[in-house]
Protein backbone atom coordinates (compact mmCIF):
# COMPACT_ATOMS: atom_id res chain seq x y z
CA UNK A 1 0.00 0.00 0.00
CA UNK A 2 2.78 2.41 1.01
CA UNK A 3 4.84 1.45 -2.04
CA UNK A 4 1.82 1.97 -4.29
CA UNK A 5 1.18 5.36 -2.69
CA UNK A 6 4.79 6.46 -3.11
CA UNK A 7 4.90 5.18 -6.68
CA UNK A 8 1.75 7.12 -7.58
CA UNK A 9 3.22 10.25 -5.99
CA UNK A 10 6.47 9.88 -7.89
CA UNK A 11 4.57 9.34 -11.13
CA UNK A 12 2.39 12.39 -10.48
CA UNK A 13 5.41 14.59 -9.75
CA UNK A 14 7.17 13.30 -12.85
CA UNK A 15 4.19 14.14 -15.06
CA UNK A 16 3.85 17.60 -13.50
CA UNK A 17 7.56 18.32 -13.94
CA UNK A 18 7.46 17.13 -17.56
CA UNK A 19 4.42 19.29 -18.33
CA UNK A 20 5.98 22.30 -16.59
CA UNK A 21 9.18 21.87 -18.57
CA UNK A 22 7.19 21.62 -21.79
CA UNK A 23 5.51 24.97 -21.01
CA UNK A 24 8.52 26.80 -19.55
CA UNK A 25 11.17 25.75 -22.09
CA UNK A 26 9.96 27.96 -25.00
CA UNK A 27 9.97 31.04 -22.75
CA UNK A 28 13.39 30.15 -21.34
CA UNK A 29 14.85 29.55 -24.79
CA UNK A 30 13.38 32.82 -26.10
CA UNK A 31 14.90 34.73 -23.19
CA UNK A 32 18.31 33.08 -23.64
CA UNK A 33 18.21 33.84 -27.36
CA UNK A 34 17.43 37.49 -26.62
CA UNK A 35 20.69 37.87 -24.66
CA UNK A 36 22.93 35.96 -27.09
CA UNK A 37 25.24 37.47 -29.68
CA UNK A 38 24.64 36.73 -33.35
CA UNK A 39 27.51 34.23 -33.38
CA UNK A 40 26.16 32.35 -30.34
CA UNK A 41 22.69 32.02 -31.92
CA UNK A 42 24.02 30.01 -34.85
CA UNK A 43 26.72 28.06 -33.04
CA UNK A 44 26.90 24.28 -33.51
CA UNK A 45 26.43 22.69 -31.03
CA UNK A 46 23.91 25.19 -29.61
CA UNK A 47 25.02 27.56 -26.85
CA UNK A 48 22.70 27.05 -23.89
CA UNK A 49 24.13 29.61 -21.48
CA UNK A 50 25.32 32.71 -23.35
CA UNK A 51 28.78 34.00 -22.47
CA UNK A 52 29.17 36.91 -22.78
CA UNK A 53 25.62 38.16 -22.20
CA UNK A 54 24.43 41.01 -24.40
CA UNK A 55 21.49 43.41 -24.13
CA UNK A 56 22.11 44.86 -27.57
CA UNK A 57 18.90 43.42 -29.03
CA UNK A 58 16.81 45.17 -26.37
CA UNK A 59 18.62 48.44 -27.02
CA UNK A 60 18.09 48.08 -30.77
CA UNK A 61 14.32 47.57 -30.63
CA UNK A 62 13.84 50.44 -28.18
CA UNK A 63 16.07 52.82 -30.17
CA UNK A 64 14.26 52.04 -33.43
CA UNK A 65 11.04 53.50 -31.99
CA UNK A 66 8.60 51.06 -33.61
CA UNK A 67 8.41 48.94 -30.48
CA UNK A 68 6.80 51.73 -28.46
CA UNK A 69 4.19 52.35 -31.15
CA UNK A 70 3.33 48.66 -31.49
CA UNK A 71 3.10 48.21 -27.72
CA UNK A 72 0.90 51.28 -27.32
CA UNK A 73 -1.47 50.05 -30.05
CA UNK A 74 -1.65 46.55 -28.56
CA UNK A 75 -2.38 47.88 -25.08
CA UNK A 76 -5.02 50.28 -26.39
CA UNK A 77 -6.83 47.79 -28.59
CA UNK A 78 -6.68 44.87 -26.14
CA UNK A 79 -7.51 46.95 -23.07
CA UNK A 80 -10.42 48.90 -24.54
CA UNK A 81 -11.98 45.91 -26.33
CA UNK A 82 -11.69 43.75 -23.20
CA UNK A 83 -13.21 46.43 -20.97
CA UNK A 84 -16.16 47.04 -23.30
CA UNK A 85 -16.77 43.34 -23.91
CA UNK A 86 -16.74 42.58 -20.18
CA UNK A 87 -19.17 45.41 -19.37
CA UNK A 88 -21.59 44.19 -22.03
CA UNK A 89 -21.22 40.42 -21.75
CA UNK A 90 -21.41 40.01 -17.95
CA UNK A 91 -25.03 41.26 -17.65
CA UNK A 92 -25.88 39.54 -20.94
CA UNK A 93 -24.63 36.19 -19.64
CA UNK A 94 -26.55 36.70 -16.40
CA UNK A 95 -29.73 37.38 -18.36
CA UNK A 96 -29.29 34.26 -20.46
CA UNK A 97 -28.62 32.14 -17.36
CA UNK A 98 -31.37 33.35 -15.02
CA UNK A 99 -34.24 34.50 -17.22
CA UNK A 100 -36.14 32.40 -19.72
CA UNK A 101 -38.30 33.91 -22.41
CA UNK A 102 -39.46 33.01 -25.87
CA UNK A 103 -36.57 32.19 -28.19
CA UNK A 104 -33.99 32.84 -25.44
CA UNK A 105 -32.38 29.47 -26.09
CA UNK A 106 -32.25 30.13 -29.83
CA UNK A 107 -30.76 33.57 -29.24
CA UNK A 108 -28.07 32.15 -26.96
CA UNK A 109 -27.25 29.42 -29.48
CA UNK A 110 -26.97 32.05 -32.21
CA UNK A 111 -24.60 34.16 -30.12
CA UNK A 112 -22.39 31.18 -29.29
CA UNK A 113 -22.47 29.97 -32.92
CA UNK A 114 -20.56 33.07 -33.99
CA UNK A 115 -17.48 31.49 -32.40
CA UNK A 116 -17.76 28.59 -34.83
CA UNK A 117 -16.97 30.77 -37.84
CA UNK A 118 -13.26 30.80 -38.71
CA UNK A 119 -11.91 34.36 -38.45
CA UNK A 120 -10.74 34.22 -42.05
CA UNK A 121 -14.37 33.87 -43.18
CA UNK A 122 -15.19 37.19 -41.51
CA UNK A 123 -12.06 38.95 -42.73
CA UNK A 124 -13.45 40.27 -46.02
CA UNK A 125 -16.81 41.47 -44.59
CA UNK A 126 -15.04 43.32 -41.78
CA UNK A 127 -12.57 44.86 -44.23
CA UNK A 128 -15.33 46.09 -46.54
CA UNK A 129 -17.30 47.48 -43.61
CA UNK A 130 -14.30 49.32 -42.14
CA UNK A 131 -13.34 50.71 -45.54
CA UNK A 132 -16.89 51.99 -46.00
CA UNK A 133 -16.70 53.66 -42.56
CA UNK A 134 -13.28 55.12 -43.28
CA UNK A 135 -11.70 53.29 -40.35
CA UNK A 136 -8.97 51.36 -42.16
CA UNK A 137 -5.61 51.75 -40.41
CA UNK A 138 -7.10 52.84 -37.08
CA UNK A 139 -7.22 51.31 -33.61
CA UNK A 140 -10.99 51.74 -33.62
CA UNK A 141 -11.30 49.33 -36.54
CA UNK A 142 -9.58 46.59 -34.54
CA UNK A 143 -11.60 47.32 -31.40
CA UNK A 144 -14.89 47.06 -33.31
CA UNK A 145 -13.73 43.87 -35.02
CA UNK A 146 -12.59 42.17 -31.83
CA UNK A 147 -15.74 42.94 -29.84
CA UNK A 148 -18.05 40.31 -31.44
CA UNK A 149 -15.41 37.62 -31.00
CA UNK A 150 -14.75 38.53 -27.37
CA UNK A 151 -18.43 38.96 -26.47
CA UNK A 152 -19.39 35.48 -27.61
CA UNK A 153 -16.47 33.89 -25.76
CA UNK A 154 -17.22 35.68 -22.47
CA UNK A 155 -20.97 35.05 -22.64
CA UNK A 156 -20.35 31.36 -23.29
CA UNK A 157 -18.00 31.08 -20.28
CA UNK A 158 -20.08 33.10 -17.82
CA UNK A 159 -23.55 31.81 -18.72
CA UNK A 160 -22.75 28.36 -17.39
CA UNK A 161 -21.22 29.78 -14.21
CA UNK A 162 -24.17 32.09 -13.50
CA UNK A 163 -26.56 29.18 -14.07
CA UNK A 164 -24.84 27.20 -11.29
CA UNK A 165 -25.49 29.87 -8.65
CA UNK A 166 -28.26 28.41 -6.42
CA UNK A 167 -31.59 30.14 -6.80
CA UNK A 168 -32.01 29.92 -3.02
CA UNK A 169 -29.27 32.51 -2.54
CA UNK A 170 -31.03 34.97 -4.82
CA UNK A 171 -34.39 34.22 -3.23
CA UNK A 172 -32.89 35.04 0.17
CA UNK A 173 -31.57 38.28 -1.31
CA UNK A 174 -35.08 39.13 -2.54
CA UNK A 175 -36.40 38.68 0.99
CA UNK A 176 -33.77 41.21 2.11
CA UNK A 177 -35.17 43.66 -0.42
CA UNK A 178 -32.77 43.30 -3.33
CA UNK A 179 -34.19 43.72 -6.82
CA UNK A 180 -32.89 42.28 -10.08
CA UNK A 181 -30.01 44.73 -10.39
CA UNK A 182 -29.12 44.32 -6.71
CA UNK A 183 -29.02 40.53 -6.98
CA UNK A 184 -26.84 40.78 -10.05
CA UNK A 185 -24.43 43.32 -8.58
CA UNK A 186 -24.20 42.10 -4.96
CA UNK A 187 -24.73 38.36 -5.35
CA UNK A 188 -24.03 37.07 -8.85
CA UNK A 189 -21.00 39.18 -9.72
CA UNK A 190 -19.04 38.60 -6.47
CA UNK A 191 -19.74 34.86 -6.56
CA UNK A 192 -18.67 34.71 -10.20
CA UNK A 193 -15.39 36.58 -9.86
CA UNK A 194 -13.31 33.43 -10.54
CA UNK A 195 -15.13 32.91 -13.85
CA UNK A 196 -15.02 36.63 -14.63
CA UNK A 197 -11.27 36.58 -14.02
CA UNK A 198 -10.81 33.63 -16.38
CA UNK A 199 -13.05 35.23 -19.02
CA UNK A 200 -11.17 38.53 -18.82
CA UNK A 201 -7.83 36.75 -19.29
CA UNK A 202 -9.09 34.81 -22.31
CA UNK A 203 -10.66 37.94 -23.77
CA UNK A 204 -7.50 40.00 -23.31
CA UNK A 205 -5.29 37.29 -24.80
CA UNK A 206 -7.62 36.86 -27.78
CA UNK A 207 -7.09 40.50 -28.72
CA UNK A 208 -3.46 40.64 -27.57
CA UNK A 209 -2.33 37.76 -29.81
CA UNK A 210 -4.66 38.34 -32.78
CA UNK A 211 -2.83 38.54 -36.11
CA UNK A 212 -5.12 38.15 -39.11
CA UNK A 213 -7.47 41.11 -38.57
CA UNK A 214 -4.56 43.30 -37.49
CA UNK A 215 -2.77 42.43 -40.72
CA UNK A 216 -5.88 43.03 -42.83
CA UNK A 217 -7.16 46.25 -41.28
CA UNK A 218 -3.91 48.12 -40.51
CA UNK A 219 -1.15 49.40 -42.76
CA UNK A 220 1.21 51.65 -40.82
CA UNK A 221 2.98 51.81 -37.46
CA UNK A 222 0.32 54.27 -36.29
CA UNK A 223 -2.19 51.44 -35.81
CA UNK A 224 -0.37 48.11 -36.20
CA UNK A 225 -0.12 45.90 -33.13
CA UNK A 226 2.80 43.92 -31.79
CA UNK A 227 2.07 40.60 -33.59
CA UNK A 228 2.49 42.48 -36.88
CA UNK A 229 5.66 44.11 -35.59
CA UNK A 230 7.13 40.75 -34.56
CA UNK A 231 6.29 39.26 -37.96
CA UNK A 232 8.21 42.14 -39.54
CA UNK A 233 11.47 40.70 -38.22
CA UNK A 234 11.11 37.88 -40.75
CA UNK A 235 12.27 39.21 -44.12
CA UNK A 236 12.97 37.61 -47.47
CA UNK A 237 16.69 37.31 -46.86
CA UNK A 238 17.07 37.29 -43.09
CA UNK A 239 15.31 36.59 -39.80
CA UNK A 240 16.32 38.85 -36.92
CA UNK A 241 16.13 36.24 -34.17
CA UNK A 242 17.67 38.44 -31.49
CA UNK A 243 15.27 41.35 -31.98
CA UNK A 244 12.33 38.97 -32.33
CA UNK A 245 13.18 37.21 -29.07
CA UNK A 246 13.76 40.46 -27.18
CA UNK A 247 10.46 41.86 -28.43
CA UNK A 248 8.68 38.65 -27.46
CA UNK A 249 10.03 38.79 -23.90
CA UNK A 250 8.98 42.42 -23.43
CA UNK A 251 5.62 41.65 -25.03
CA UNK A 252 4.91 38.99 -22.39
CA UNK A 253 5.29 41.40 -19.45
CA UNK A 254 1.86 43.15 -19.76
CA UNK A 255 0.17 39.75 -20.03
CA UNK A 256 1.84 38.58 -16.81
CA UNK A 257 0.79 41.77 -15.00
CA UNK A 258 -2.80 41.50 -16.26
CA UNK A 259 -2.98 37.83 -15.27
CA UNK A 260 -1.73 38.58 -11.75
CA UNK A 261 -4.42 41.21 -11.20
CA UNK A 262 -7.10 38.95 -12.71
CA UNK A 263 -6.04 36.10 -10.42
CA UNK A 264 -6.43 38.36 -7.38
CA UNK A 265 -10.03 38.93 -8.40
CA UNK A 266 -10.52 35.20 -8.89
CA UNK A 267 -9.23 34.41 -5.40
CA UNK A 268 -11.29 37.19 -3.85
CA UNK A 269 -14.40 35.83 -5.53
CA UNK A 270 -14.02 32.44 -3.87
CA UNK A 271 -15.03 33.89 -0.51
CA UNK A 272 -17.04 36.99 -1.42
CA UNK A 273 -20.72 37.45 -2.07
CA UNK A 274 -22.20 34.49 -0.26
CA UNK A 275 -22.58 36.16 3.11
CA UNK A 276 -25.02 38.82 4.19
CA UNK A 277 -23.73 42.25 5.11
Amino acid sequence: MMKSFKLSNILSYFILIAMSAFVIFPFLWTFLTSIKTEIQMFSVPPVWIPDPVTTQHYSDIIDEGQFQAFMKNSLTVSGVSTLISMLVSIPAAYGFAKYRYKFSGLLFATVVAIRMFPPIVMGVPFFLMMRQLGLIDTNLALIITYLPLQLTLIIWILEGFFRQIPNEIEEAAEIDGLGTFGKFLKIAVPLSMPAIGVASIFSFLAAWNEFMFALTLTRTDASQTMPIGIAGYVTTFQTFWGKMSATGILYIIPVIIFTIFAQKGMIKGLTAGATKE
